[in-house]
């Protein structure tokens, strides 16, 4: 679908191949792409596509992203983009991978700062990195609160949560002390999933966050997490 200009790009003299690594390859096939961009040229190619990307669906949202707008923010031939993602819902996927890793690392970060840290507040200080997270993404928001996700995205989705339950459940432990078992686990997963429904919810009612859904939040979590930790021991 390159046009003619763009034929020395699809090639290897951009750096751009369907040769590399059985886990390269397995990426791109998970992310919809057609290759995987090996030399910096390529890399920097997706990043702007990606970054583009970003800025439309934070802007105007999904229904702004075309292919044709996408290459004229991004400032690259249309062809260009099928050398490396087959339709607007594989830039889509890719971002939303991105914004993925992102949660990754805040939670893998709030669980170091839990392990070395006294907090007064958890729920607090984790639903708050949450909320920092959606208010300065709003193209994770666009993407997620539209449900603009494909089935596999979903699964990753879904695989994501179950990661940061864990991470829930690493803070919760080393704040709280509760024994790491099973039912800490369930719960944690339990958690995570309705405060994840409800920062949605009020990222729909109100683009900065609703502040009274996620005021409610943080009540729901602080009424769990006490159910949780038990009445104190006696002195």
């Amino acid at each position: 679908m390159s046009s003619g200009g763009e034929a020395g790009e699809a090639g290897d003299a951009d750096g751009v191949s369907d040769s590399g690594d059985a886990g390269a390859v397995a990426e791109t096939a998970e992310a919809g792409r057609r290759r995987v961009p090996q030399q910096a040229r390529s890399r920097e190619k997706v990043r702007r596509l990606l970054e583009a990307a970003d800025e439309v669906l934070g802007a105007e949202g999904y229904g702004a992203l075309t292919v044709r707008r996408l290459a004229d923010q991004a400032d690259v031939p249309v062809g260009t983009i099928y050398q490396f993602f087959t339709d607007k819902s594989a830039v889509v996927d890719a971002l939303a991978r991105r914004y993925i890793a992102e949660f990754d690392e805040m939670i893998e970060a709030l669980v170091e700062a839990a392990e070395n840290e006294t907090w007064d507040d958890v729920v607090e200080v984790v639903i708050e990195s949450a909320i920092a997270m959606y208010r300065s993404r709003p193209g994770y928001l666009a993407i997620w609160t539209g449900r603009h996700l494909s089935l596999e995205l979903q699964q990753v989705d879904d695989a994501n949560n179950a990661a940061i339950a864990a991470g829930l459940r690493r803070i919760l432990v080393a704040q709280h002390g509760l024994a790491d078992d099973e039912l800490l686990a369930r719960r944690c997963r339990v958690a995570v999933q309705t405060t994840d429904a409800l920062l949605q919810l009020a990222f729909r009612l109100d683009p900065a966050g609703d502040e009274v859904i996620l005021d409610e939040a943080k009540r729901l979590q602080r009424l769990y997490l006490h159910d949780m930790i038990g009445p104190p021991n006696p002195s």
